[in-house]
């Protein structure tokens, strides 16, 4: 090739490189906005907040779940919202005398949580949400339905500390795992293994009072008073509780009622 058409070669392609350049330099086009998804995130914020303020007016939770409903019709693949009703239901369950409808409130939880698992097989919360609803299905079931039931809420608390060691519901998962453990009957009960996950739970969170609860559970149930005194003060004495709500409506009422059993007024 002469030079001169070598020269016109490298001039012709001038446009095409000054073209690149230029493309390469204008700023990226805005993503766009997508306001259903930023109005299931609002949601979720509102959501819980009402959760947050059960302690203080019950009605919350129905306000809670009227405004997950509405984030599950906006987003019905978003597992985060399935399990996050499921949550609501569940506690909305521990505020009812009627065993027919609780049993229903539970049932309904594990159907939400299962939805959450079918579409994301590694969701923390449908995992925690459905042991801990199996679990307590297991308290309001017979024997033999018990057994299968505790089975399955083993099977997933595990599920979730194996999946995300750090996450909260993991580390609730492990008070939940030590409660089976050391209440339910032979052979699912084993002392060692729930002083192993309260321990766990309460190391990883000291500000959880159903952690310290728990733990104190567990050495009572080994007859250890001193350590279990210590731990169920520690509960009542919690400044700032990771869940506030949970603390005033489950854990300091039951820590001051074992406390009151083991050395009467």
């Amino acid at each position: 090739m002469t030079d001169p058409i070598r020269r016109m070669f490298r001039l012709s392609s001038l446009p095409f490189r000054l073209f690149f350049i230029i493309m390469v330099l204008l700023p990226s086009a805005p993503t766009q906005a997508d306001p259903a998804a930023d109005r299931v995130q609002e949601l979720f914020r509102q959501g819980w907040d009402f959760e947050s303020r059960m302690h203080l007016d019950l009605t919350n939770l129905d306000r809670a779940m009227a405004v997950y409903e509405e984030a599950i019709c906006l987003a019905p693949d978003n597992e985060e919202a399935r399990w996050r009703l499921g949550e609501v239901t569940f506690k909305k369950s521990e505020e009812v005398r009627d065993p027919k409808e609780r049993k229903q409130l539970v049932e309904r939880t594990i159907a939400l949580a299962e939805q959450a698992l079918a579409m994301n097989p590694k969701s923390v919360g449908g995992m925690y949400w459905a042991g801990t609803a199996y679990a307590r299905l297991a308290d309001m079931s017979g024997m033999l339905s018990a057994i299968k039931q505790i089975s399955q809420a083993k099977t997933y608390l595990h599920q979730a500390m194996a999946t995300d060691p750090d996450h909260r519901l993991s580390v609730l998962s492990g008070v939940i795992l030590a409660l089976i453990y050391s209440q339910a009957p032979w052979p699912v009960k084993d002392q060692p293994r729930a002083m192993e996950l309260a321990r766990r739970a309460y190391e990883k969170d000291p500000d959880l009072t159903i952690a310290s609860l728990s733990l104190a559970k567990v050495y009572l149930a080994e007859g250890k008073t001193g350590p279990a005194v210590a731990l169920l003060e520690k509960c009542l004495a919690t400044e700032r509780p990771t869940y506030i709500w949970d603390a005033v409506l489950y854990d300091w009422p039951e820590a001051k009622k074992i406390l009151t059993g083991i050395r009467p007024q």
